[in-house]
Formats: structure tokens, sequence, C-alpha cells
């Protein structure tokens, strides 16, 4: 069985995280500086969101809202899906696809360990492609 830490033991757990107060343009820069598709969200030390290129899309240019004055905690993907470290590739795999979203937020004892996306499980996974 292949577990979220087999992932994230590979990838790296490193998170871009930004506050639910920064602007969706402010968030479109740090994902692109970064090269990644989703920026954790937090608000009072909390995961509140999660904000993806698909958000950027959907609920910003799609919706005509102004990038420099739209705060993240409009249009972030709340509540967040979460994982664990011991949970199973598959079943996260089907989680993943009933709630048709791309990253699950990894935690442990309530604590941020990292974000794995469907590209991940697929590239551990190979037969499920």
């Amino acid at each position: 069985m292949r577990t979220v830490e087999d992932i994230l033991m590979a990838k790296g757990s490193e998170v871009i995280v930004s506050a639910h107060t920064e602007t969706v343009l402010d968030a479109a820069r740090l994902m692109a500086e970064a090269h990644v598709g989703s920026l954790v969200i937090r608000q009072n030390h909390q995961v509140a969101g999660v904000f993806t290129e698909q958000d950027l899309l959907r609920r910003v240019v799609a919706a005509g809202k102004d990038p420099s004055a739209t705060p993240l905690a409009q249009v972030m993907s709340s509540p967040v899906l979460t994982c664990r470290l011991t949970d199973d590739l598959a079943d996260c795999a089907r989680r993943m696809s009933e709630r048709k979203i791309r990253h699950l937020v990894v935690v442990e004892q309530d604590a941020l360990v990292g974000v794995i996306s469907l590209r991940d499980i697929l590239l551990v996974r190979p037969d499920k492609q």
C-alpha cells in the first residue's frame, strides 16, 4: 500500500502559504514564482482554505473581479479537504475524484505538513493513469 508519506518523502514537504488577507494578484505572483498550482491559505495560524489555478480562473477572471483588490478569503476554496501521512493513495484519489478537486492538504495533529496533488498520486501509481 502506497501512502501520502511516500509522496512527501519523494517530492518534499515544502508548502507555499499565504495569508487570507493577501490579494489574488500577490497570490498569483507567488504561485508563478514558486512554480506551483496552489497555495494554502492561513488565518490565525490555521489552515483556512486553498487557492488554486482553477479558483483564479473561475472565481476571479471569469467573474470579472480585480485581482489587485480581491482578498484571497473571498475566492479561496474552503473548507479544506485534508489527509494524513498514513492515508492510502487510492483512498485519497477516490476522495479527490468524488469532490472534483486536485489537491489535498496533509495535516498531522492539526499541523500543516504538506500538500499532495492528483498528479503526485499518478506519478507514484502509474497503473492508475
